[in-house]
């Protein structure tokens, strides 16, 4: 015989399964059962003796086998096992349901056993505060925000109104970092021009190697310069950047000596231009000629670096109408002289300028 046995504790939670087989030999209700026998008996009362006597024996093995399916009753079966199993699951959440949802602090805990004693007692804010918070833009501030602000400039540029900035007198303007500045010429070191106030833009073309360039504005001359530092760092000099302004020139007409006046209309003029060219043009009659003997004279500023001469047009009057020339010297001093005419008839008739040269 194949045969399970279901062992269910009294505790209602502990439950035993055991397999096993065995073999029949005799059936219980053959036990203690005396062999078929013939009996030889004398009387009645001898033949009621004998059936009690049995009678006794069977009940005896009936109370027995009654006690064993007693027994066998209360094996407990799997669907009742699990039935008392979701019931003891149900009962043991419900406990703890219960339990959690107790706030009297039902086991006694201190505030040191948590550690509690070791916070400070102090207000938290609450979950709107919280959420005002971090709404806040103003205390916030975004992504794109924060990349602009950590590419801005290191340092400031011009003032806190866009104005520039004023330079400290005694400032070298070669130290200086980029920005838009504004100083007196004449109270500052390496300035392009000495006698003006400027505006001065500096600007690093290469970060890393340092070089700089300088834009320099007279606020006055309506004049500009700009210098490089080089990326060794030695200074290249101002130089002056021209404008359309700087073609107008200032024409002066010069103090004629020694007889010399004007021609016609064709008077004799000077001017200088930007690049520091000195031009003289115009015509003069009735004055000497002679090697020391000076027409007029050039005003400082005016003058050649050296001496030059100028081979320039004479009066053909008297000689035929053949083309004459005069010869005339400028010196560094200034001083003009109609040295010669090829005109031997009439030297001094008519003697026509208009030359250039550098000034000093």
């Amino acid at each position: 015989v194949q045969a399970e046995l279901y062992v269910n504790y009294n505790n209602g939670q502990s439950l035993s399964v055991h397999k096993f087989s065995f073999e029949i030999d005799r059936a219980l209700v053959d036990q203690d059962i005396a062999p078929v026998a013939e009996y030889y008996v004398q009387d009645f009362e001898s033949l009621k003796a004998v059936i009690q006597e049995m009678a006794d024996d069977a009940e005896q093995i009936l109370t027995e086998l009654q006690a064993k399916f007693e027994t066998l009753d209360n094996i407990e079966t799997k669907a009742g096992a699990q039935e008392k199993a979701d019931a003891a699951e149900a009962g043991a959440k419900a406990y703890t349901d219960e339990h959690a949802a107790k706030t009297d602090n039902p086991h006694k805990v201190t505030k040191a056993q948590v550690g509690l004693s070791n916070l400070d007692n102090v207000k938290q804010a609450a979950k709107t505060d919280f959420d005002a918070h971090t709404a806040d833009n103003v205390r916030h501030i975004t992504a794109d925000e924060r990349t602009k602000w950590n590419k801005g400039q290191l340092y400031k540029l011009t003032q806190d109104n866009g104005v520039r900035i004023l330079i400290p007198d005694g400032t070298d303007l070669l130290t200086l970092p980029p920005g838009f500045y504004y100083g007196l010429n004449n109270r500052l070191l390496n300035t392009p021009d000495p006698n003006d106030a400027g505006w001065f833009n500096y600007d690093i073309m290469d970060g890393n190697s340092g070089r700089k360039t300088i834009i320099a504005t007279a606020s006055y001359h309506n004049k500009m310069w700009f210098a490089t530092i080089h990326t060794d760092g030695v200074f290249r000099g101002w130089q002056r950047v021209i404008t359309d302004t700087d073609t107008v020139v200032n024409w002066q007409s010069p103090t004629l000596l020694n007889g010399w006046k004007q021609y016609g209309s064709h008077k004799v003029q000077f001017s200088k231009n930007v690049l520091g060219e000195v031009e003289v043009i115009g015509s003069i009659t009735g004055g000497t000629v002679g090697f020391d003997v000076p027409a007029f004279i050039l005003p400082t500023g005016y003058r050649p670096l050296q001496a030059f001469h100028f081979i320039g047009v004479a009066s053909s009057v008297g000689t035929d109408s053949i083309p004459q020339y005069h010869r005339t010297q400028i010196a560094t001093d200034g001083t003009v002289y109609i040295q010669s005419c090829s005109n031997t008839v009439n030297p001094n008739e008519f003697i026509a300028f208009g030359f250039k040269f550098k000034s000093a």
